[in-house]
């Protein structure tokens, strides 16, 4: 099912481009546009889209007090704001008042279109999620190995799945903490004294958590090799 979008910006040329852009991305649906601030309100209280693309600065009340009444209000719609405004202010006021993501004028359809893929995404994600754990919400919020540190080693050993075992993933983590390069399954298997299937479903879980990267090494005859490597969460605990 689509998404539903709806376009609040008052320049003609670039409220033209957003349609063309939005057209362009599979799984969205353009619901509605409006070129002021009081009209977009009503429009999006009307029509109560998914995503709104809201350029901050627009005749009659500007993106940043229409997004704050959309709060007050209730109304369940999430919003990526679009302006030229570079100033600290105006973007921690935008992400204060809860805009999923923000950009800058002028921009490419690159950019647009990766703020819509990850939205669309994020959709996906909280779709298929009943019960939250705090590995779900930190994938959710982009608070993944690579922006959270030096903690990030951590949170994997506390938040490990069910059907994993703590003494198991502790063992794996051991032995590839002294590797260097790529390692194997089977490597890991030789050491830990478990079995290969076994062993793949931790290396799994730790390429999930990005503390691993993995290849496929292809050889000269037979199956191409899975390969890993230690990645972020280990290097920010080295």
């Amino acid at each position: 099912m689509a998404i539903d979008v709806v376009i609040l910006e008052d320049d003609p040329m670039v409220l033209e481009l957003h349609r063309q852009y939005i057209n362009q991305i599979k799984g969205f649906k353009l619901v509605g546009q409006a070129c002021d601030g009081k009209t977009g309100f009503d429009l999006i209280a009307q029509v109560k889209p998914q995503i709104v693309i809201l350029d901050v600065y627009m005749p009659g009340l500007n993106g940043l007090d229409l997004l704050r009444r959309v709060r007050a209000t209730g109304i369940n719609t999430d919003v990526i704001l679009v302006t030229a405004a570079h100033n600290s202010e105006t973007i921690q006021q935008g992400i204060q008042y809860g805009a999923i993501d923000y950009i800058i004028k002028p921009f490419t359809f690159q950019r647009f279109k990766k703020a819509l893929k990850n939205y669309q995404e994020y959709i996906r994600k909280i779709n298929n999620i009943q019960n939250m754990s705090q590995r779900d919400v930190d994938i959710l919020k982009g608070n993944t190995s690579k922006e959270r540190g030096v903690n990030d080693l951590e949170d994997v050993k506390e938040n490990i799945p069910k059907g994993l075992d703590k003494a198991t993933l502790d063992l794996v983590l051991a032995i590839i903490e002294k590797k260097t390069g790529y390692f194997s399954v089977a490597d890991i298997s030789k050491l830990a004294g478990i079995s290969r299937v076994t062993v793949r479903r931790y290396l799994n879980y730790l390429c999930e958590s990005r503390c691993l990267k993995g290849i496929l090494s292809y050889g000269p005859v037979g199956r191409p090799l899975h390969k890993y490597m230690k990645d972020d969460a280990f290097s920010a605990n080295d």
